[in-house]
């Protein structure tokens, strides 16, 4: 029998590469409570892997919102 492709409901790969909440405080210039805030409001793409990684960020989001903040500047 044929192995079936399974459709996930989210590609996480598709995002591309993601960093962790301190590497995103830190590309960001701010604290990680500050980023879990920014996760919260919805400026940034994040997801959990796992329960030993914790939340990842997707790079695309920060470089998406630090382009919005120059903007808004």
């Amino acid at each position: 029998m044929a192995r079936q492709k399974v459709n996930l409901p989210y590609d996480r790969a598709a995002d591309g590469a993601r960093v962790n909440v301190m590497k995103a405080a830190e590309l960001l210039g701010c604290s990680r409570s500050w980023v879990y805030k920014l996760v919260e409001a919805g400026h940034l793409k994040a997801f959990r892997i796992g329960s030993r990684k914790g939340l990842q960020i997707t790079v695309r989001s920060l470089e998406g919102y630090l382009a919005g903040q120059a903007v808004g500047s």
